[in-house]
């Protein structure tokens, strides 16, 4: 069997492992609890010092979207209750 067949399946096999094992948050530093726990987010009535503590839970490719999506509406709404307010200068 030519070697180029034997490193060419070895590349194979080795980049399935690593795809298999990222999927299962193998390379993650969270336990499978955390990973999968619900996430808390941002309070309805937050303030600055929440958005210091905000951290979203890691996923394959950076941060899960729905997390994200979520803090980001929590965001838009909370401003725009505060630009609807009337102000007092």
């Amino acid at each position: 069997m030519p070697l180029w067949i034997v490193i060419g399946v070895a590349a194979a096999v080795f980049v399935l492992v690593i795809v298999l094992a990222a999927s299962f948050n193998v390379f993650s530093a969270e336990s499978a609890e955390e990973t999968d726990a619900d996430w808390d987010g941002l309070p309805s009535d937050f303030t600055s010092a929440d958005l210091d503590r905000l951290t979203f839970r890691p996923a394959l490719r950076g941060y899960r979207m729905a997390d994200v999506d979520e803090a980001v509406s929590r965001l838009r709404a909370r401003i725009d209750e505060l630009e609807a307010a009337p102000t007092d200068r």
